[in-house]
């Protein structure tokens, strides 16, 4: 069976076939800097409050991706209060700075209770819904 493809009369269909993209890459180029999310295989433990997230969301992203490893950090720990390292939040994308601002934001909204400590990590409560 022949097709016609721009005025050419084509008989093998088979060059029409996308090329295969192995696993783990992007059509897309990638910005210098940047790099894929290196979370895998983690998850959020549920259920979470939709209303919070929603709330978070309108706080800017690196607010929302804080509370969500909140959500996260509150699974593992299975508490609503915990201990903040940068390093827990690292793997999310977030550094220090953004951690700052975002649990200021957080806790500004009511989301959060942050006990601030000099020289050492963040406690956080979390506040669901």
């Amino acid at each position: 069976m022949s097709h016609n493809i721009n005025g050419k009369a084509v008989s093998d269909p088979s060059h029409l076939q996308l090329a295969q993209i192995p696993p783990g890459h992007s059509q897309r180029g990638t910005h210098q800097g940047r790099r894929g999310s290196p979370i895998t295989a983690k998850f959020i433990k549920g259920p979470i409050d939709v209303t919070w997230l929603c709330r978070a969301s309108r706080l800017g992203v690196k607010a929302l991706l804080a509370g969500l490893a909140l959500w996260h950090i509150k699974g593992l720990r299975k508490s609503d209060t915990f201990i903040v390292s940068n390093l827990m939040l690292r793997d999310w994308g977030i550094g220090p700075d953004a951690k700052r601002r975002a649990l200021r934001a957080l806790e500004k909204d009511g989301l959060i209770k942050v006990e601030r400590h000099e020289r050492h990590s963040p406690q956080v409560t979390l506040y669901s819904g």
